[in-house]
């Protein structure tokens, strides 16, 4: 293509978006002329990243909920997401909330410009949830939390209040909510938005598809476009919409509930559904308190420490068994030490993050698996289930 050509061929796209560009109208009562607002691109992606910062509400919870509208507590801007172990992070997140239902959600902010808004940004965003869900712990989301809350001059707890539309809370709502938030975590409730000035029509389809097809997942588009007056900077309107909750997804996300032990164990490989069974069998005779979540179940204990229970083990169909050594039951950081090194001797978990181990649960190492989870219930019965 000649110069020639090239020159042509821009300058009729510029014709073009000066046509179709968007406006809105201000009409004030001391004017007879409508004044109007033209749609304008975001300078940067930084400037769309610190007005969700500013204004959380841009994500607009009327739209995502309108029954329950959703209320937004950030957690952190740039939050780090391992990639392994041993990893302080590989990724960072554009920006983590929660909503008053402890729901985490990961939000990734894109201009319409950046071309990745299509498939890489979702591939990015799976990314960042799988390996979140792997590697964080409710320890690391409460430090970063308090963090942010200190940045602005602010409490946590009120923070956490006002999320929760209440003047005051004690103590023990506070922790009630972060174990909602632990819950969530551990049943992959979480939600994905994606934030741009304007969604493609490729990745719209692709939010609808995922909304509708995960249950446990909710996949969103927030599109935020902003107006402004010509040769005017100082004012400008921001309008957002919700892309991707079509109906069939609305009905996916209305039918969720709590699985029953016989759905659970039904999805189990038959080895692990024998391991899981036994667990459930010596929870019900040594009282413990068996919470089923939407996918799995999690073993709980009324901790010493907080008065309440809390869980330290989880089951996953079809074969995923989990052990979760949080300070808020083990007795002391040495007995955890202890405790942790005793377990890994078995050779059948993996660490992720601080406190939880996994094991897939295959015929070779069942019995392996048995005995340490012997172990660690002979533990919590001789050291701690006296002092509750």
């Amino acid at each position: 293509m000649n110069i020639i050509a090239y020159s042509l061929k821009m300058a009729m796209r510029e014709n073009i978006e000066k046509v179709y560009k968007a406006r809105i109208y201000l009409l004030r009562k001391d004017s007879s002329n409508l004044i109007p607002l033209e749609e304008a691109s975001y300078i940067s992606e930084e400037e769309l990243q610190k007005l969700l910062v500013e204004y959380p509400d841009l994500l607009p919870g009327d739209q995502i909920d309108p029954e329950n509208p959703r209320r937004w507590l950030l957690i952190a801007r740039e939050m780090g997401v391992p990639g392994e172990p041993t990893q302080a992070e590989r990724w960072s997140l554009d920006h983590l909330f929660l909503d008053q239902d402890g729901v985490p959600t990961f939000v990734e902010c894109k201009r319409a410009e950046d071309t990745r808004t299509r498939r890489e940004v979702v591939a990015q965003m799976l990314d960042y949830a799988a390996n979140g869900l792997e590697y964080w712990d409710i320890e690391q989301l409460r430090q970063a939390a308090s963090k942010t809350a200190q940045k602005e001059g602010k409490s946590l707890d009120s923070e956490i209040s006002k999320l929760l539309g209440r003047g005051s809370i004690s103590e023990v709502e506070i922790e009630e909510y972060w174990q909602r938030v632990e819950n969530n975590l551990r049943n992959r409730k979480i939600r994905l938005i994606f934030v741009a000035d304007r969604i493609p029509k490729e990745l719209r389809r692709l939010v609808e598809f995922l909304n509708e097809e995960m249950s446990n997942v909710e996949v969103l588009a927030v599109e935020i476009k902003q107006f402004r007056r010509e040769g005017d900077r100082s004012q400008r309107v921001l309008v957002s919409r919700v892309i991707g909750m079509s109906e069939i997804a609305r009905e996916t996300k209305r039918s969720r509930r709590s699985t029953t032990p016989e759905e659970f164990l039904s999805k189990c490989d038959p080895a692990a559904g024998k391991f899981f069974q036994r667990v459930l069998n010596l929870a019900e005779e040594r009282g413990y308190v068996v919470y089923w979540g939407e996918v799995g179940f999690s073993i709980r204990i009324i901790s010493p420490k907080i008065k309440r229970p809390t869980s330290f083990a989880y089951g996953y169909p079809p074969n995923v068994f989990q052990l979760y050594l949080h300070d808020d039951w083990v007795l002391n950081k040495d007995w955890a030490l202890d405790l942790r090194r005793q377990l890994l001797d078995f050779d059948v978990f993996k660490e992720a993050g601080r406190y939880t181990l996994t094991a897939t649960l295959e015929l070779e190492n069942l019995e392996r698996v048995r005995k340490a989870y012997d172990l660690i219930i002979d533990r919590i019965d001789k050291d701690i289930a006296g002092m509750s």
